[in-house]
């Protein structure tokens, strides 16, 4: 009788020592760089909607623009106007050329000539224009980049 009930204290004690929290096994802390990141990271609201976001990507891509470029003020008065009106052409061809390749790409291909042409007389310089040109494609690279970092993705 003795045995057991000492067996039974013993396992007691045994299951609550386990049972106790071991300092010693704490998590360890996630890596500087994501702490730095969170912190800079703007808040986001979890009832932001699609507008919401599409707007802030806007203003961002817009900053973007204007930084890569170094448009001065009366360059950035005529450069958004020209480029707005080049989008609703290109948002146009993909509404009503995507069935057939071939035509979806010269319309594509034709937007962008005249995108060229109607910004040599803004951004004066050939170098400036083809830039004008990458810009938008390495804006929609920057934007994949982050959203997969955020979504935990490493490439």
């Amino acid at each position: 009788m003795k045995r057991m009930i000492f067996s039974a204290l013993f396992i007691l004690l045994l299951v609550s020592g386990y049972t106790q929290p071991n300092p010693r096994r704490r998590p360890p802390p996630p890596p500087r760089e994501e702490q730095e990141m969170e912190e800079r990271r703007e808040p986001r609201m979890r009832g932001e909607d699609g507008r919401e976001r599409k707007e802030r990507i806007e203003l961002f891509k817009i900053q973007f623009i204007t930084e890569k470029l170094a448009l001065t003020t009366p360059e950035a008065e005529a450069f958004w106007p020209v480029y707005e009106e080049y989008k609703k052409v290109v948002k146009d061809i993909v509404k009503t050329k995507s069935e057939d390749e071939i035509l979806f790409q010269e319309a594509m291909l034709n937007a962008r000539k005249k995108y060229k042409t109607d910004l040599k007389p803004v951004l004066k310089t050939e170098e400036r224009v083809n830039d004008a040109l990458k810009i938008e494609r390495e804006f929609l690279n920057k934007i994949r980049f982050e959203m997969n970092r955020r979504r935990g993705f490493n490439e």
